[in-house]
């Protein structure tokens, strides 16, 4: 069973010997097949150039590039900055037809959507690659210093594009997954996230790279530019006077004698410590030998003290007048027979009267109650209008031990 794709293959694979020539350049009528162009010109693999004259597809020539690798000297990078427009006008019209009847008609925009971010990536990747070949081989597809120049500066306006569409598509892309996410069209946000989004800073990154290095060769070129003419000037000067023999200096009547004597005296050779000649080592070795001992170092007795220990005497804490208090407190509960009320017991205390008495009642009630004594809280009646006291102003100790009273809570 055919097809139109497996035609189409079929005819770029019978007359290969032709697309592999119209790749290099143009094709004429004269010498070629008539049957063999009427064939891919009915495969729309070529187009008609002038009267006679024809050319490769340009998409069918960028992949045969991309596969072979074959980067021309001015080989423009891919454009990416419509494909994002067409993304953007994808997204309106999906947002269009979001709730409509027709659902295949949404499904074709949504499988659209997804084959634009797949050649946005493909573009971006593809890009990089150029750029990183170029950069690699330093531009050795030129045969002139002054092509390598233009060269350099044609690519550096291309990366210039290739950055801000970069910007755009970050900003586009975001907005959309955002707006996807929030109208429940997860495969879409997902698609823009793992294809666009999560790889936005690795393609910045790569090309700004490759920004700096295209600038580091438009500097050396520079450099080169200037040393070139500098020794163009040097050679018209030399060729402008043939009998110049050089520069004339004015010597010192003081020559130093080593200077004019016939034989120079023999020169000491220098060792150099990173020489790995044999005789060298050797040489090494002997003159580390020669050397005297090395002195033993005479280890002191007993090391100095670096520091002295100071301690603080220890200081002995008085109890406060409330502890004196609590201890009584403590002593005459547990010798007690009835209760003691804690407000009458602070009259009689002059330690218990240095606290107020609200804040000696509180206090005496957590020490009693940690002691384990009976604690029975003498709650206030309550105020007009209120069920329950929230208030206390006496409490009662005793000496049974675990054992707590029913209390009002303040």
């Amino acid at each position: 069973m055919t097809s139109p794709i497996k035609d189409v293959l079929h005819a770029l694979n019978r007359h290969a010997d032709l697309v592999e020539s119209a790749l290099s350049g143009l094709i004429f009528a004269e010498g070629v097949s008539p049957a063999s162009i009427a064939t891919l010109r009915q495969a729309s693999a070529l187009r008609a150039v002038g009267e006679s004259g024809y050319r490769l597809h340009p998409r069918l020539r960028e992949y045969l590039h991309d596969h072979l690798q074959l980067i021309p000297a001015f080989q423009s990078l891919a454009e990416i900055g419509s494909r994002i427009t067409h993304m953007q006008a994808l997204w309106t019209e999906i947002d269009t037809q979001r709730f409509a009847v027709d659902q295949e008609a949404l499904s074709s925009l949504l499988e659209s959507m997804s084959t634009s971010i797949y050649d946005i990536e493909d573009s971006v990747e593809r890009n990089l690659m150029i750029l990183q070949t170029l950069v690699s081989t330093r531009f050795g597809n030129v045969k002139s210093l002054a092509t390598k120049r233009s060269q350099n500066n044609y690519y550096q306006s291309q990366t210039t594009y290739l950055a801000g569409d970069l910007v755009r598509l970050a900003r586009v892309a975001e907005g959309i997954e955002r707006e996807a996410s929030a109208r429940g069209l997860d495969e879409l946000a997902i698609n823009l996230r793992r294809g666009v989004l999560t790889r936005l800073m690795g393609w910045q990154a790569g090309l700004s790279e490759m920004q700096t290095e295209i600038r580091k060769e438009l500097y050396r070129t520079r450099e080169v530019e200037r040393q070139h003419k500098l020794l163009a000037r040097m050679d018209m000067m030399l060729r402008q006077q043939p009998a110049w023999r050089g520069f004339d200096v004015d010597l010192p009547d003081d020559i130093p004698d080593f200077l004019l004597a016939a034989r120079l005296p023999a020169l000491a050779p220098h060792v150099e410590p990173m020489e790995s000649d044999r005789s060298i080592t050797d040489e090494m070795v002997l003159i580390a030998k020669s050397l005297p001992p090395r002195r033993q170092a005479v280890e002191d007795p007993e090391p100095p003290k670096r520091y002295t220990l100071v301690e603080d005497p220890p200081v002995e804490r008085k109890p406060s007048p409330a502890a004196k208090a609590m201890v009584r407190l403590a002593r005459a509960v547990a010798a007690a027979q009835d209760p003691i009320s804690l407000a009458e017991w602070r009259d009689s205390d002059a330690d218990a009267r240095t606290l107020r008495s609200d804040v000696w009642l509180v206090y005496a009630v957590l020490g009693m109650r940690t002691r384990n004594f009976k604690v029975e809280v003498l709650a206030d009646q309550p105020r007009k209008g209120e069920q329950f006291a929230h208030s206390f102003s006496d409490a009662r100790v005793s000496p049974g031990r675990f054992a707590v009273a029913h209390e009002a809570r303040a």
